[in-house]
């Protein structure tokens, strides 16, 4: 081929080219702007009530917290072995209250509770026939999770529980074992019969206290997590009981490349009804988007999860914030609560759930019974919310205006959320830019009400990479 043949042939190529990037540009709506055609996941029937709810309450209670010791973990590490179940087995929580516990959650705005009667202790907060180890056997003598269903249920809160597949105690390990160990010793009596009495257990939460979903831990034992068999048929024998029960974290993904453990999930193939990931302390989950049901676990004073005596809390606007942008990276906020060992709950943490509180009965509506999108999460600064023809745009850090792409979706009204003040916003460059009234101000969010043409649910996610 002569020179001149390869010039032209270089110059036709790009020219090509050329062309292909006007036809791309001149065809998405997006313009300059990068737009996927990607939706969320449809959701199965019995995963909705979770969705809609968006905001839980988890409650880790143990008598750990007055030697300030963190519940399971500190099994035959900080705490011995004898000691750690002598103080279980000597435990009297006479201040509890489930009624109390519950209208804290409510008046937050939480929709339900997950709590945690079995850590890996193995120490049992419920009437349970499996084994000897639990709270029957104390001073207190009383069934805790029995309480927790009924003031549940009399709130209009949904029950829910977590439970560990680790048991120390019915195991007999010396020490707790973390995630990463590799050397684990097997469980007594083999897998298969110590199956059993998990599925004994859980069956006992879900027939005597109903619960409506398990978030289940301490699945890294490798005789559990290598034998796929145990993790299908637990499921498939929980819901033969209840059809409509939901439940995570049977099993967790090895960490990928650039993530954290929990932060890949793969919804079609992995056993369970949604994803769960845990805060980390830091802030790459703003980094994600799930298009499938997930919930992001913290605490009023993470790392702590349980009481202690020095526990360093979070602020409001922290956990208001969080609540936000996780329900517009499509997920719920389930956030710690950690009662004292006589039952009571300490004054600075009421004090925070009611400051929630008090946001959600005005701008809970913005996140209740809403999905991600359509617009993707800017990290740190921006999310959106959707539902039924409304768009509600979450402004996180004081911005005064936001560009935006633009959709094929008429807006009818623009306005502040919960006010009749409207809000003045412009078409350009294929862009939508909406403008804060002067003076306006909202540390925590300011919400953005977009009325539109259509149904926001059939909406594509819209990636909002701006010039």
């Amino acid at each position: 081929m002569s020179d001149q043949v390869k010039q032209n042939s270089r110059f036709n190529l790009q020219g090509w080219r050329l062309l292909l990037v006007i036809v791309i540009l001149f065809t998405n709506p997006a313009g300059a702007f990068s737009q996927s055609k990607e939706m969320n996941y449809p959701l199965k029937k019995e995963v909705k009530w979770f969705t809609d709810a968006r905001f839980g309450m988890f409650i880790h209670w143990t008598p750990l917290g007055a030697i300030d010791q963190e519940i399971g973990w500190t099994w035959g590490n900080q705490v011995p072995k004898e000691k750690y179940m002598q103080m279980c087995k000597e435990w009297n929580p006479a201040r509890f209250d489930a009624n109390v516990w519950v209208r804290i959650a409510k008046n937050a705005g939480m929709k339900y509770i997950v709590f945690v009667p079995k850590h890996h202790d193995g120490f049992s907060l419920w009437d349970t026939k499996a084994t000897d180890f639990n709270i029957m056997n104390t001073p207190y003598g009383k069934d805790i999770c029995k309480q927790l269903s009924a003031a549940c249920e009399k709130n209009g809160i949904i029950f829910c529980t977590y439970y560990s597949i680790a048991d120390l105690h019915e195991n007999d390990w010396p020490h707790m074992y973390g995630v990463d160990d590799t050397n684990i010793p097997k469980v007594k009596g083999g897998m298969d019969t110590y199956f059993e009495f998990v599925k004994k257990q859980c069956a006992e939460l879900v027939q005597k206290y109903h619960t409506k979903n398990f978030w289940f831990d301490g699945f890294w034992h490798s005789e559990w997590y290598d034998s796929p068999r145990y993790r299908k048929e637990l499921s498939d024998y929980l819901k033969s009981m209840d059809a409509n029960l939901i439940m995570s974290r049977l099993q967790m993904p090895f960490k990928p490349e650039g993530g954290m453990w929990d932060d890949g999930w793969d919804f079609e193939k992995n056993v369970g009804d949604y994803h769960s990931r845990e805060d980390h302390g830091g802030k790459e989950w703003e980094n994600l988007y799930y298009k499938g049901p997930w919930e992001f676990c913290s605490s009023v004073a993470y790392p702590n999860y349980s009481y202690n005596s020095k526990l360093n809390y979070k602020t409001g606007k922290e956990m208001i914030q969080t609540m936000v942008k996780i329900a517009g990276r499509n997920g719920n906020y389930l956030l710690d609560m950690a009662p004292s060992p006589d039952g009571t709950i300490e004054e600075p943490q009421k004090k925070l759930f009611a400051e929630i509180g008090s946001w959600t009965k005005i701008y809970g509506e913005s996140v209740y019974g809403t999905e991600g999108g359509p617009y993707l999460p800017i990290k740190g600064d921006f999310v959106s919310t959707r539902k039924n023809n409304k768009i509600f745009l979450h402004l996180l850090s004081g911005q005064t205006s936001i560009a935006l792409p633009a959709f094929e979706n008429k807006i009818v009204s623009a306005k502040l959320f919960g006010t009749s003040t409207k809000i003045t916003f412009k078409k350009e460059n294929n862009k939508f830019i909406f403008f804060v009234p002067v003076n306006y101000n909202n540390e925590n969010d300011v919400i953005i009400e977009l009325t539109i043409k259509g149904a926001t649910a059939d909406m594509a996610l819209i990636k909002t990479l701006v010039d």
